[in-house]
């Protein structure tokens, strides 16, 4: 062995002595704080002084390497360094909690003892090196620190720059931090106090504020306490520059809203980095906002372009949803609801394209709001007909009881609908509502290209099926949809129907009005039977869809009471088939709603102002 390393071996074991002293004194003091009778009858308390123990003995453990360094050691020493800060750290952290937690006066005496002996182990531990003057680039670990210091720092061209309010009522200290900004490239705004400071921040915007406590008229705590209560001010970062080493007050300051707590005199290199991260953020949340708020205003013009085609709940899921338009559906209950004008090929057959397309404005915006206050789903318009959902694709408890509601609400509104149509020289309507409760699949129907929203199954299609067996002014729905509803139902009389597509008949009932919380109720208008005399020979023809069936037969008109006219036949006719009739003053369309005998009563769909006239002066005086 030369001297050089006889050298270095003695000043190895110096070190490690120097080293070993106050770890020895730390565990041994832990020895004492764990024979206590406080810290050995609470777990929590056991637990953290143990950790401090086991930390000891294993810095104890690690320095029993450093005799064997050599020259050629940096890295070793480096790692050794790293380790032992670790270490350290946990008998700092844990003994600081334990100060917090435990108040007895022997258990704060130990553990002061074990902090002053953890401050020299770090003194000593920093002063470590195998050579004199060791630059920190022989460190890697420091070298590793100063590489992510650059890579964050970046070049002095990169660094985000922007507009910063100084606020101090001390002109030294302002300066000073102007001039320290400025360097920075920074544009810097000063003031002088509390109330200019949030002057120039409502009327100058700055990027960062950074703002002294201490000030006469005004203090740091105040201001933060109206900018925190600001929406506008509150957006922008503030830091608190300090002469105050208060831990607490620090506390205090990010509580209020502060965004970073400095003390003076501010390191330059510190204050650029803190500026910079939060300049980093601001601008991020900056974009944020301005994404937030072409977000919105696409949502806007979605909602007012597309809400005059679809519900409000289908517009909603496009927005909300990622696959608010990916094609397919899921099995959903629903009430559907089908509403139709009584005869209207007959109508549009008398008025001008322009007229036609007038009629339907005017009995759809009112049924559509109708629908849409009910929370129902306009699936869809096909000519005088309107498909209705509730269910879909927001579903609720009380779905039914607000289809029931909306249809009675929509037959009341028919009176509103024909001022409007008279206003416009336009003929009356009346309208036919069917209603089904049943399983659907719900979802987006068609292609990539062009879809909607809609519902299909068997259940739409009865639905469809019990709104043609209605008559103007009725509802009809479903024993289904009846058996649903949680509100009471005021019913009238019912009527049994074969269906297209259903096995078995089909009792359908006559809906009349919905109790509370709804509370509506159809009107009866029932104009009393007027015998015809002698009867009147009309003729008759079945329909089959919008044609006619067959041959004509010959009926006798012998009552009439409004709308509804009872007639003889010979020849059989189904309940609620649909008929023409010939023989009155025009030929007209009806449907056959009550059969006694060879007695069948009729209901006019569709009846021109002149047909109306004849049929109410045959229900008021002989023929």
């Amino acid at each position: 062995m030369d001297d050089k390393e006889r050298i270095l071996k003695a000043y190895l074991d110096d070190k490690r002595q120097s080293l070993q002293a106050p770890l020895a004194s730390v565990a041994a003091y832990t020895e004492s704080l764990l024979e206590l009778p406080i810290i050995a009858g609470d777990a929590a308390l056991l637990g953290d002084a143990r950790r401090i123990a086991s930390a000891a003995t294993e810095m104890l453990d690690v320095l029993q390497v450093v005799s064997s360094l050599t020259v050629s050691s940096e890295t070793e020493i480096a790692r050794l360094r790293h380790d032992l800060r670790n270490a350290i750290g946990l008998v700092d952290g844990y003994s600081e909690m334990l100060i917090e937690d435990c108040d007895a006066p022997e258990a704060q005496s130990f553990l002061a003892q074990i902090r002053h002996q953890s401050r020299l182990f770090q003194e000593r531990l920093d002063s470590f090196a195998l050579q004199s003057g060791e630059s920190s680039k022989a460190d890697p670990i420091a070298a590793m620190f100063q590489s992510f210091k650059r890579g964050i720092i970046r070049d002095d061209r990169d660094h985000l720059t922007g507009s910063i309010l100084v606020v101090d009522d001390n002109d030294s200290s302002r300066d000073l931090l102007a001039h320290q900004l400025q360097r920075q490239d920074h544009m810097v705004i000063e003031a002088a106090s509390g109330a200019r400071c949030l002057e120039i921040m409502r009327s100058a915007n700055p990027d960062l504020v950074l703002l002294d406590l201490v000030m006469p008229d005004m203090n740091g705590y105040e201001v933060l306490q109206v900018i925190r209560n600001d929406e506008f001010l509150r957006r922008i970062p503030v830091v608190v520059v300090s002469g105050m080493q208060d831990e607490e007050g620090a506390v205090r300051c990010i509580d209020a809203g502060a965004s970073d707590y400095l003390l003076k005199p501010v390191n330059a290199t510190l204050l650029r980095a803190r500026i910079g991260a939060l300049l980093e953020a601001k601008r991020w949340q900056d974009r944020e906002r301005e994404y937030l708020a072409e977000l919105e205003k696409s949502q806007r013009f979605i909602r007012k372009v597309f809400g005059r085609y679809l519900s409000d709940e289908i517009v909603q899921r496009l927005l909300d949803d990622n696959n608010g338009l990916k094609l397919g559906g899921e099995r959903r209950t629903v009430t559907i609801l089908m509403a139709d004008i009584r005869g209207f090929s007959a109508i549009s057959e008398q008025l001008a394209p322009e007229q036609c397309v007038q009629l339907l404005n005017n009995y759809l915006g009112v049924m559509t709001e109708i629908i849409q206050r009910y929370r129902g789903t306009v699936d869809e318009f096909v000519g005088d007909g309107i498909l209705a959902i509730f269910g879909a694709p927001v579903s609720d408890h009380d779905d039914c009881d607000r289809a029931l509601a909306c249809a009675v609400a929509m037959q009341l509104a028919i009176d509103e609908v024909n001022v409007r149509n008279r206003a416009d020289s336009l003929p009356e309507i009346a309208i036919g509502i069917g209603l089904n409760t049943g399983d659907v699949v719900a979802g987006n129907i068609g292609s990539e290209l062009r879809s909607k929203y809609g519902v299909v199954g068997h259940n739409v299609n009865l639905t469809g099926r019990i709104e043609s067996c209605t008559v103007g002014g009725q509802i009809l729905a479903s024993p289904a949809t009846v058996a649903a509803a949680a509100v009471e139902v005021l019913t009238g009389k019912g009527v049994t129907v074969a269906l297209k597509g259903v096995a078995d008949t089909l009792e359908l009932l006559e809906i009349l009005g919905v109790g509370l919380p709804y509370d509506l109720l159809l009107g009866a208008c029932q104009t009393p039977w007027r015998e015809v005399s002698p009867p009147l020979a009309l003729r008759l023809s079945l329909m089959s869809g919008k044609k006619l069936a067959g041959l004509q037969v010959a009926v006798q008109l012998v009552a009439a009471a409004g709308e509804q006219l009872r007639l003889l036949s010979d020849e059989s006719l189904p309940l609620l088939a649909d008929v023409r009739l010939e023989g009155l003053v025009e030929s007209c369309y009806a449907k056959v709603t009550e059969i006694k005998g060879n007695n069948y009563t009729l209901t006019v769909t569709s009846a021109s102002v002149a047909l109306r006239e004849a049929l109410l002066e045959l229900s008021t005086s002989k023929y």
